[in-house]
């Protein structure tokens, strides 16, 4: 977790770029796109929120597609789910 005054050590930044290549993999977007910023955003936010493990923010981001999927099958009636989760 990060405490004000403490930065990030390069092998969390490396951490964290792993999963972010990891997760755009899966889901077929470029991380220099708008959607991969945004999911970077989003890592960096977990991590500083005390996901600090690469499994855990690899399963946080996997849940988040997930369920985003899961309403947006309900709001389209089953239309199959693609891109990044909100």
């Amino acid at each position: 977790m990060l405490y004000p005054g403490r930065f990030l050590e390069a092998n969390e930044i490396g951490m964290l770029v792993r999963v972010l290549q990891t997760v755009c993999k899966e889901r077929g977007i470029l991380p220099v796109s708008e959607q991969g910023e945004r999911l970077a955003s989003h890592l960096l936010k977990l991590f500083m929120n005390g996901l600090t493990g690469e499994h855990e923010l690899l399963d946080a981001e996997r849940n988040r597609a997930r369920r985003h999927c899961q309403s947006f099958r309900q709001l389209s009636a089953g239309h199959a789910c693609t891109g990044e989760a909100a």
